[in-house]
C-alpha cells in the first residue's frame, strides 16, 4: 500500500512520487524517451525498463461503458460516474469512477495485473496497473506542475500504521447489509445485493441454519445471464464437541428465476454448486492464519470519510495455485462513535489481483451501503437450501460441467 504525488504535464513527462507505507520512496519521470527511477527522492537517477509509455489526455481509448451515476458508498462523500473499459487482449475489464460535478478520476481498479510487478503492460495506463485499487482524494489542473522537485504526498485526515490503537473489526452475530458487488470480467456490470448474516453462539447452536449467511446477488442488470438471481448460501462450523449437521462448513452458490403461480413469485433453481467453502466466523480478522492488520487510519477526509474515521485493513488470502504467495483482500471500516474498532460498520472491500474463471465473472469489489443490526434471529428457512443443491457432490468430486435442468427449490436445511 501507498500513497502518491503525481504531476503531468501533456507530451512531456509524468512525474510520481510514492512513499510505501512500509518502507521505501520511489520516483518515477515517464518521458517519451522513456522512464527513470530514483529510490533516494531524486539524489541519483536510473534508467528502467517498466514496458511504460507516457499517457495522453485520451487515456480512455477502448470503448468505454456507462454504468451510472450514484454514491460509492453509505458515506455519500460525492455521486460518482461509474464507467468501465476492456483490457486489451483480455476478457477483462478496468472500472473507472468520475466525480460527477467535477468530472475528474476519483478511483480506479484495475481488472487484469500486468504480466509481472517489473514490467507492465504497454496498452494499459502507466504506473496504475501496477495498482490494484487506486483513490484520487485529490485531482486538480495546474497552471505550473511541479515535475522537477521531490514533493512528499499529503492526503488530509489519513495517517498510515494504527494511530488510534484500534482493534481489529469483529462482526455483529446477526445482521443485514445491502452493496453493489462488481464483477471484472469485461461483459458483467455490478450485482444490487443483500447480505443476511447470523452466527449464533455455542450453546444456542442446534442446526446448520444456525450459523448461515445468504448472499443474494441480483442480476438485473447483467439480462443476457439468463436467471434473475445468484445466491451464495453459506454454513459455519459447528462448536467443539457439537455433532456436526449435514450441511456445517459448506457453501453452495445456485442461480434460479422467477415466475408467478397464481400471482405470488415462485422460484426455479436452474444450476448449483457445491463450492466447499463455509461461512467466517465473526472474528474472522483476527483469525491468526490471516494476518488482519490495520495499515492506516483516514479521519474525516472530505473526499473518502467525511465526518468519520475509516480504518484499512488488509488480510492474506491463502496460497493458490496462481499466486503461491498468497494475496491481500483488502477492506475499509468505520468504526461507530465511542467502538475502539470491534464494532465496525463495512465501507468497501476488495480483492488484489483477481482472477475470471471460466464462465466466471470474479467479484472483485463490493460498496457497501444500508446495514442493520438485527436484535432478534433470523427464522430458519432464510437458510434453506434448494433440492438440487443438497444433490450435488463434494467439490473434488465436483465434474466440469455444471447441472443440468432446472428444478423447483426446495427446502434441505434440516
Amino acid at each position: 500500500m501507498c500513497i502518491a504525488n503525481i504531476s503531468f504535464i501533456a507530451n512531456q513527462v509524468m512525474s510520481i512520487c510514492v512513499v510505501g507505507l512500509d518502507y521505501g520512496t520511489w520516483w518515477y519521470r515517464i518521458t517519451p524517451q522513456g522512464t527513470q527511477i530514483s529510490t533516494n527522492k531524486g539524489a541519483t537517477w536510473t534508467v528502467i525498463d517498466m514496458g511504460w509509455t507516457l499517457p495522453t489526455q485520451n487515456w480512455l481509448n477502448n470503448q468505454p461503458s456507462y454504468f451510472q451515476t450514484g454514491y460509492l458508498n453509505w458515506m455519500q462523500a460525492q455521486e460518482v460516474d461509474w464507467w468501465k473499459q476492456p483490457v486489451p487482449g483480455s476478457n477483462a475489464t478496468t472500472w473507472m469512477w468520475f466525480d460527477t460535478a467535477s468530472q475528474l478520476p476519483f478511483r480506479m481498479m484495475f481488472g487484469a495485473p500486468p504480466s509481472s510487478p517489473a514490467m507492465g503492460d504497454p496498452a494499459q495506463l502507466a504506473f496504475f496497473q501496477n495498482f490494484s485499487f487506486t483513490y484520487f482524494p485529490n485531482f486538480a489542473p495546474a497552471s505550473s506542475p511541479n515535475v522537477d522537485s521531490w514533493v512528499d504526498p499529503v492526503i488530509a485526515g489519513f495517517q498510515p500504521g494504527n494511530p488510534n490503537n484500534q482493534k481489529l473489526v469483529v462482526w455483529n452475530p446477526c445482521f443485514f447489509m445491502t452493496t453493489y458487488m462488481t464483477p471484472v470480467d469485461s461483459k458483467s456490470m455490478p450485482l444490487p445485493t443483500v447480505v443476511l448474516y447470523q452466527w449464533k453462539p455455542d450453546a444456542s447452536y442446534r442446526v446448520a441454519s444456525d450459523r448461515g449467511q445468504a448472499t443474494i446477488m441480483s442480476y438485473e442488470y447483467n439480462p443476457s445471464a439468463g436467471f434473475q438471481d445468484q445466491v451464495a448460501m453459506l454454513y459455519g462450523i459447528a462448536p467443539s464437541g457439537t455433532p456436526p449437521p449435514a450441511l456445517a462448513g459448506s457453501g453452495y452458490i445456485y442461480n434460479e428465476t422467477f415466475f408467478l403461480s397464481r400471482g405470488y413469485p415462485f422460484p426455479i433453481v436452474w444450476s448449483c454448486d457445491n463450492i466447499g467453502l463455509g461461512q467466517e466466523p465473526p472474528d474472522w480478522a483476527r483469525i491468526p492464519a490471516v494476518d488482519g492488520t490495520i495499515h492506516a487510519s483516514i479521519n474525516n477526509n472530505p473526499a473518502l470519510s467525511p465526518g468519520q474515521t475509516t480504518n484499512i485493513i488488509s488480510v492474506l488470502f491463502p496460497p493458490t495455485k496462481e499466486y503461491p504467495q498468497g494475496r491481500y483482500l483488502w477492506t475499509w471500516y468505520s468504526p461507530f462513535p465511542g467502538s475502539d474498532g470491534t464494532r465496525s460498520r463495512p465501507v468497501t472491500f476488495m480483492e488484489s489481483a483477481s482472477t475470471i474463471a471460466e464462465g466466471g465473472t470474479s467479484l472483485a469489489l463490493a460498496d457497501y451501503y444500508d446495514y442493520q443490526e438485527s436484535p432478534v434471529w433470523f427464522p430458519p428457512e432464510f437458510f434453506d437450501l434448494p433440492a438440487l443443491c443438497l444433490a450435488q457432490p463434494k467439490p473434488d468430486a465436483v465434474k466440469a460441467s455444471l447441472p443440468k435442468g432446472a428444478a423447483i427449490r426446495g427446502t434441505g436445511s434440516k
